[in-house]
């Protein structure tokens, strides 16, 4: 795609389309930001590290500003990795209130996908609201565990299996912001295990309807490392293919810093990699000079609670009621170890 295109609106006018590569110049970091602030006050990404290219050494993201007659009308935004890209998150679509129903975000919305796309991802996921006449559904987007939406690139509808078969030669390395996608495109799957991330609340789409796509990795890695733990990936034959992840979240200092919340998934075909998982976030505990580890799991996830025991864990707690699934109270055991 070029830098820029046009097209016409349903009212006759011209949209006029710029595609931005972070970083950003001043001048145009302040258009996306005040035409972003007419709907958000933020969004899943701070505006200012991500303009300034703060993320852009393992994550392209590339903002699309459309003008009508020289004023800002619209704008879209995408993101995927920089190396070996599979998968893209689009997100962050608006429309500037004095230009609605004119076509602006289809014609947005098409040029996203066209994008990543031709960056060679398979697919793309984004956010949205199930509303009649979605405009991302005209878009060629498809409704995808509850308010979750994929749309795949020509011949890839199966992508993900490929994504995920067995049998890939796995490594586990720290997380990237290069590994936004992938986290996404695992963590929107319809999974066996029922929770994947306990303190951030992340349940399975298998077994309810998700809510979120854009903010999944940004809400887990910032507030693990802001708060000095760790994001481990279990990484499959691409750069940032994930199958599986843990979190290492110590307590709030000074107080409970001797503390941490520990927790993993994996992909179903990737489910008996958890022990390597587990004992890579032990050892991290060890070097951050962590004394207690504690893991919360619901009864429903009885294979991880296997691997949490067999990793030396011990139950303490049963709590009734610590989660919601649609209509359903879910039981959480509290697992402990100390070092």
């Amino acid at each position: 795609m070029n830098d820029s295109f046009s097209c016409t609106l349903s009212d006759g006018r011209i949209l006029e389309v710029k595609v931005l590569t972070y970083p950003l110049p001043a001048q145009e970091q302040w258009t996306l930001v005040s035409l972003w602030r007419t709907d958000w006050k933020k969004t899943d990404y701070d505006w200012l590290q991500s303009m300034h290219g703060d993320y852009s050494d393992a994550l392209k993201i590339q903002s699309l500003i459309g003008t009508v007659e020289g004023v800002p009308a619209g704008t879209a935004t995408v993101n995927y990795p920089c190396r070996e890209a599979e998968v893209a998150v689009n997100g962050s679509v608006l429309t500037h209130p004095d230009f609605r129903r004119l076509g602006i975000a289809a014609h947005l919305t098409n040029a996203m996908s066209d994008l990543v796309f031709a960056a060679g991802c398979k697919v793309a996921y984004m956010g949205g609201e199930r509303i009649p006449n979605n405009v991302y559904l005209r878009c060629g987007y498809d409704w995808h565990s509850g308010g979750v939406l994929r749309r795949a690139a020509p011949g890839c509808d199966e992508c993900e299996n490929e994504f995920f078969a067995p049998g890939q030669k796995v490594t586990l390395r720290p997380a990237t912001w290069g590994d936004t996608s992938g986290f996404t495109c695992l963590a929107v799957q319809p999974l066996d295990t029922w929770v994947l991330d306990y303190p951030r609340g992340y349940l399975s789409g298998k077994y309810v309807l998700l809510k979120r796509c854009v903010s999944l990795f940004p809400n887990l890695y910032d507030q693990v490392t802001d708060g000095g733990g760790v994001v481990t990936v279990m990484i499959g034959e691409a750069a940032h293919r994930v199958l599986g992840f843990g979190s290492l979240t110590p307590g709030p200092a000074p107080a409970r810093q001797h503390q941490a919340v520990v927790d993993v998934a994996a992909q179903d075909h990737y489910i008996d990699r958890l022990p390597d998982l587990l004992e890579h976030l032990k050892d991290e505990a060890r070097r951050l000079e962590i004394q207690t580890l504690q893991a919360f799991v619901a009864d429903q996830d009885q294979v991880k609670k296997e691997n949490f025991l067999h990793a030396g864990f011990q139950p303490v707690a049963e709590l009734s009621g610590q989660l919601q699934a649609g209509n359903r109270e879910v039981k959480v055991a509290i697992l402990q170890m100390a070092f």
